[in-house]
């Protein structure tokens, strides 16, 4: 009889009174993010550097554009 009482289910409920909230956008730090992340895979892989056709001054290009989006989004 006790094998039956550990397959016993309880439920759980959720406390409802806390509203979920959803992060708000900030799109230059967003495009900021993308490019850095971009940036740094792009620098580290030269076989994918070479197959999109971006050299390493295009990428410094990008960063200078990435920290003028971060200096706006502030």
């Amino acid at each position: 009889m006790k094998s039956l009482e550990l397959l016993t289910t309880t439920t759980y409920n959720a406390p409802s009174a806390v509203p979920a909230r959803r992060h708000k956008a900030n799109g230059t730090a967003t495009a900021a993010l993308l490019i850095q992340i971009a940036s740094e895979m792009l620098t580290t892989s030269p076989t994918l550097r070479k197959r999109l056709g971006v050299t390493l001054t295009d990428l410094a290009a990008a960063e200078k554009v990435r920290k003028e989006l971060t200096r706006k989004g502030l």
